[in-house]
């Protein structure tokens, strides 16, 4: 059965905006080219919130043909270009501002349910934290990936801030990597 992950980048103190709403993005390096491969590997269908869809729609459609992208990004720009992606929203009228898009017909958790019933790889939600903390509250997540750079932001987006879900997890996998970050997996631990 096909499972849904929430993959996303933080600061040490837990962020993945900062407090202009800038983006964290970690310092590329050969074992990021890994993490990256992993995920391509492992997904084919990415979830989103309008916010974060306008967001990733805005950048990554070009990145692929930009000759200032490095390589590995143009891989990734790739992968996120050519991946299945449903957008949840209730104002936008259509998803045509990036290929492969559609908009969600039906909550998270009946689109999740049906996902699950298909053909296909992993799914995953890779931005958006007020979209995790839905998926987490309608308790579809499956497992968290998070990949932590050695910064502190102070303020801005936090990825499970204000949460009322208590869930236990088991780490799966720990790496430092060349950076200084690091790489944690995380399966949830369902009881019931």
């Amino acid at each position: 059965m096909r499972k849904l992950v929430v993959s996303m980048v933080q600061s040490v103190d837990g962020y993945i905006n900062g407090p202009g709403h800038e983006p964290l993005i970690p310092e590329w390096s050969s074992d990021l080219d890994q993490w990256t491969f992993d995920m391509i590997e492992r997904f084919d269908t990415l979830l989103y919130g309008r916010a974060a869809w306008q967001e990733m729609a805005a950048f990554w459609p070009n990145a692929e043909t930009n000759p200032e992208t490095p390589e590995p990004q143009r891989k990734l720009a790739n992968f996120m270009n050519g991946s299945r992606k449903i957008v949840f929203s209730r104002t936008l009228q259509d998803a045509d501002a990036w290929q492969n898009s559609t908009l969600a017909n039906h909550g998270i958790e009946t689109v999740v349910e049906d996902l699950r019933k298909g053909q296909g790889k992993d799914m995953v939600i890779f931005a958006g934290a007020a979209f995790a903390q839905e998926a987490m509250r309608a308790d579809v997540v499956d497992e968290i990936w998070l990949l932590t750079v050695p910064l502190l932001f102070g303020h801005g987006t936090r990825l499970f801030d204000g949460h009322t879900f208590r869930t236990n997890l088991m780490l799966t996998e720990a790496k430092q990597m060349d950076t200084g970050a690091v790489s944690t997996r995380y399966v949830r631990v369902r009881t019931s």
